[in-house]
């Protein structure tokens, strides 16, 4: 008699603690789920947002950005010349000049791209040539979608050239366009920025003539495109640029007027 109530008492005091378990699984269970269901989705963010090729990202110019994939160029034959040009030892860098799709644009600081450096060992040599550690620097930054401030110091019609097969006439030949972080500020410390013929022939207001006269006025403007490296001009830094890093193609060209963009396709002249 002694043992069966011994046994009793042990599978009421077993039951008891397997009913308690269950108690403190269920509760732990019910936590999680609450906890689950107040959290809210994240936000979108510009990484993970829509796209919209062409426009200027709301917010305040900064650094470079850091994007893990870049848009692949789009590339078009203009007129019979090839994207990669009349040049097959650089045809990879025409291609890049002569890009025609438009990007979302990044707003960055001027001096973002003014003090951006650049590994000697790529200057005047091929792709092809360069060091596998360069090349990755080089990537990091080429082919961003970036859009910066700043004033004209001058605009130039460019001579015959490789990515546009040497065409003679003035509507296959570049604009090469100086901008500085000041009004009248010197073109050593200028940012080349290039009107393509290719973007051009889709902007029939963008002239030398109405550049000039944005120069002439001081008149601050934004600058859309796509960062390159030039490594053909190093020559020139300190002279007539501050960097082999260029807007090329610029995308968009907009003037401020009255605390508003104006694209430059709206201003008659």
């Amino acid at each position: 008699m002694p043992n069966r109530s011994n046994r009793t008492l042990v599978t009421v005091v077993v039951a008891c603690l397997v009913i308690v378990a269950l108690i403190v699984l269920l509760r732990f269970v019910g936590r999680r789920r609450a906890g689950k269901e107040a959290v809210a989705p994240p936000a979108a963010t510009p990484a993970t947002a829509a796209r919209v090729p062409g426009r200027v990202l709301p917010m305040s110019p900064g650094p470079l950005p850091v994007v893990s994939v870049k848009p692949e160029p789009v590339e078009i034959t203009f007129d019979g010349c090839p994207p990669e040009g009349d040049n097959q030892r650089q045809a990879g860098l025409n291609r890049l000049k002569n890009r025609v799709d438009e990007g979302e644009y990044a707003p960055v600081t001027f001096d973002a791209i003014a003090g951006l450096t650049w590994p000697q060992g790529v200057e005047r040599q091929r792709r092809e040539n360069w060091a596998a550690a360069d090349v990755a620097l080089i990537d990091r930054y080429q082919g961003l979608a970036v859009a910066v401030e700043g004033y004209l110091a001058g605009a130039k019609q460019e001579g015959t050239e490789s990515p546009n097969c040497h065409g003679d006439d003035a509507k296959y030949r570049d604009f090469h366009i100086w901008l500085t972080a000041n009004p009248n500020e010197d073109r050593s410390k200028s940012i080349v920025v290039e009107v393509t013929p290719r973007v051009r022939a889709n902007h029939p207001n963008w002239r030398t003539d109405l550049l000039g006269q944005i120069v002439k006025k001081d008149q601050r403007v934004r600058i859309s495109g796509w960062l390159l490296l030039d490594p053909e001009h190093p020559d020139q830094v300190g002279k007539t640029r501050a960097t082999i890093w260029e807007i090329h193609p610029i995308m968009q060209i907009e003037v401020q007027q009255q605390g508003q963009w104006i694209p430059l396709d709206k201003l008659g002249g």
